[in-house]
């Protein structure tokens, strides 16, 4: 508008009421524009505080990296305009909402890998608070296990699982994606590889971080 004044034909000005016409559509544009960063605004504080409240409760959720998380916010951040979860979890193994044909019974797992140096690396996703080797009890009929939070590894991750009283470790498959943080175990005894593991690997004790978004958490359980 300021360009049309400073250019319009003397002897022709602009019209009053048009003049005033652009005035108001100049001013409706600016309240809408204010009217949107306002809201903006809310909606972020609304979303932070939504976030912050989740501090303390264990999810679950869709990792930004695509991965299945289960565990406990930890803090709170924000990113391009949106709030993030941050989750600092171990590795964990439960009974899935997934069917599957693994029989009632009580198991152990181990996930290994090579090292950078070639030595065998792994987690125990059953393991305890004090590092001591954990069993998952699976009762009724025939179930799945998810195992998540694994670390990223430097080579492909091999996931065993042997009955508790049995010898030993069988392959139950493979993650061939060394960035792969969760696996689903719904093979049956019968249909386990006649691979077993060898050697006893190195159990580490590793902690993933990972961050999720609000609308990516599917299940909250608040802190008792």
């Amino acid at each position: 508008m300021i360009t049309e004044l400073q250019n319009q034909d003397p002897l022709n000005p602009m019209e009053n009421d048009e003049l005033i016409q652009q005035i108001g559509q100049i001013r409706s544009v600016g309240a809408t524009e204010k009217l949107s960063e306002t809201l903006d605004s809310v909606l972020l504080g609304q979303s932070i505080a939504s976030a912050t409240n989740l501090i303390g409760a264990e999810i679950d959720g869709l990792s930004d990296d695509n991965q299945k998380v289960t565990g406990v916010v930890e803090r709170v951040s924000v990113a391009d305009g949106r709030p993030k979860l941050h989750l600092d979890l171990n590795p964990r193994a439960k009974v899935a909402d997934d069917e599957g044909s693994i029989e009632a019974g009580e198991y152990e797992y181990r996930v290994v890998w090579q090292s950078e140096k070639g030595a065998l690396v792994g987690v125990d996703p059953l393991a305890t608070d004090d590092g001591k080797s954990g069993t998952l009890k699976l009762t009724g009929e025939a179930q799945a296990v998810l195992i998540s939070n694994l670390p990223a590894s430097t080579s492909m991750k091999q996931v065993f699982r042997r009955k508790v009283g049995e010898d030993d470790f069988q392959l139950v498959g493979s993650l061939t994606d060394v960035k792969a943080a969760t696996f689903l175990d719904t093979t049956s005894g019968e249909d386990l590889s006649d691979y077993v593991l060898s050697g006893a690997p190195q159990l580490l004790e590793p902690v993933r971080q990972f961050t999720v978004s609000l609308n990516k958490v599917s299940e909250i359980r608040p802190p008792e």
